[in-house]
């Protein structure tokens, strides 16, 4: 009986009068009944809920939704940062190649300036010079047998001061008359053209086998820094510049996988 009465109150039809304010006129009226308003807002409802479908399935408007981006374009975006990635160790491993060249050339202590396996690694894999690829990529994975390669003499002149690790002496001092060309020992792209307080005007030329060779002292440097040398080309006038010089002469280093080696072992100065 309760729900039957029920049934009849929903049904129960209501006349919506629109009246003026001011007249109190009619202008409209609308026959209602609750059943019919529910029946109005419920369609209301489910249209606006199609359209806000239809607007994250079929329109750009997805991508703001977490989760209903193209998954193409998820791919897209994973391929950019992975890129963006490669890009950060490459730059982590330029600047860590800058640093170790920097700590060189200045004539810090071995111990400060030795480069470490992972180091080395990490350098010839991600870093390459403006210029100069094929030289990184031919040093990448193994270190040259010096022992089988010919090593331009950098200029011929008297040996002053030995090769001596142990005092840090970590290259061959070579007297030799002003003016003297200083030539590069090997094929390679010059990694440091700078002076230095210490060492005064310096050349740094990565050659391809993991070999470094630095020529420190210049009156002045002949090339500039990402530039390619043969051997035997000049690439600075011997000199008399920086602190720890105390005459005209070369001092020469020579590096092998990032270690200092005596160079009058494997070249002949006078």
């Amino acid at each position: 009986m309760a729900e039957d009465q029920g049934k009849r109150k929903i049904k129960e039809p209501y006349k919506l009068v629109l009246l003026k304010a001011e007249t109190l006129e009619e202008v409209g009226s609308y026959r209602l009944s609750p059943l019919n308003v529910y029946i109005l807002i419920s369609s209301v409802l489910v249209v606006t809920s199609l359209i806000v479908i239809a607007l994250i399935f079929f329109t750009p408007a997805k991508r703001l939704v977490p989760g209903f981006a193209d998954v193409r374009q998820n791919r897209a975006y994973m391929k950019l940062y992975n890129q963006l990635n490669e890009l950060e160790e490459v730059v982590e491993a330029q600047q860590l190649y800058i640093d170790r060249v920097r700590t060189l050339v200045s004539g810090d202590s071995l111990e400060s300036s030795a480069w470490t396996e992972a180091e080395l690694q990490s350098i010839t894999e991600s870093y390459a010079l403006e210029g100069a690829e094929n030289v990184h990529a031919s040093t990448a994975g193994y270190v040259a047998d010096i022992d089988h390669l010919y090593l331009v003499p950098p200029l011929t002149g008297t040996v002053s001061r030995e090769f001596d690790q142990e005092s840090n002496h970590l290259g061959v001092d070579v007297l030799a008359p002003a003016n003297t060309p200083i030539k590069s020992v090997l094929d390679g792209y010059v990694i440091a053209s700078d002076w230095t307080l210490e060492t005064g005007n310096t050349i740094g030329i990565q050659h391809s086998g993991q070999l470094v060779s630095f020529y420190k002292h210049n009156a002045r440097n002949l090339k500039k820094l990402g530039s390619f040398v043969k051997a035997g080309e000049a690439v600075a006038i011997i000199g008399n510049t920086g602190e720890l010089s105390s005459g005209p002469h070369l001092h020469f280093e020579f590096w092998v996988d990032g270690k200092p080696v005596n160079p009058s072992a494997y070249i002949d100065f006078e």
